[in-house]
């Protein structure tokens, strides 16, 4: 006698329309297959992004992209290849492995960036240009580690603000603030009369 749940497998296999008939859907543009498909791979194409980025978010990011990229270009799954399963994994692993390197890079530029600005290297304006730089990192030293590194990224990085947010991980907001916030403070000091400390 067969169990409840050897008789469920074949059912649900058989409601489940294959991959090829999924791919045709994409092809056609219907959003119920592009639904389909991810509430049947979903969890295993985050989970292999989770693997790979760690953090939930940036998880879910990669997760996204994938599903976006089958969604823009469904003729790049060849079934004669292997399965759409196997098709989407390993989308999702590249896309994982592509955004650790880009985030990796990011903060490798941003720490060498911020390195170079509180380094006391000479300027090339001379003895003047370089009591003016003196007088800029020394300020610079007085406002928050996020004020100071916002206005480094986007001053000194040539970011925009919108790149100092993405760049940061935070909201363009709170980047526009600090940036402001910094950029006051500074002002403050910089323009401050000789002999007022």
């Amino acid at each position: 006698m067969r169990t409840l749940r050897e008789m469920a497998i074949p059912s649900l296999l058989m409601s489940r329309p294959p991959d090829a008939d999924l791919v045709e859907g994409l092809m056609a543009r219907d959003e119920a297959a592009l639904r389909e498909v991810m509430s049947v791979y979903g969890g295993a194409v985050y989970g292999i992004a989770r693997r790979v980025v760690a953090e939930p978010t940036l998880a879910q990011e990669v997760a996204q992209d994938v599903f976006v990229a089958l969604w823009r270009r469904p003729g790049a799954f060849d079934p004669q290849r292997g399965n759409l399963r196997s098709f989407l994994m390993g989308v999702a692993r590249n896309k994982a492995v592509d955004l650790v390197r880009r985030e990796e890079a990011h903060k490798r530029a941003r720490d060498a960036l911020m390195a170079d600005f509180e380094s006391e290297g000479e300027g090339e304006g001379g003895v003047e240009g370089l009591a003016d730089a003196q007088d800029i990192r020394r300020s610079l030293q007085t406002l928050s580690a996020e004020q100071r590194e916002a206005i480094v990224l986007a001053y000194f990085g040539g970011r925009t603000y919108r790149e100092v947010a993405q760049e940061l991980g935070i909201p363009e907001g709170t980047a526009k603030t600090r940036m402001r916030d910094g950029m006051r403070k500074l002002k403050e000091l910089l323009v401050r009369p000789e002999g007022m400390a």
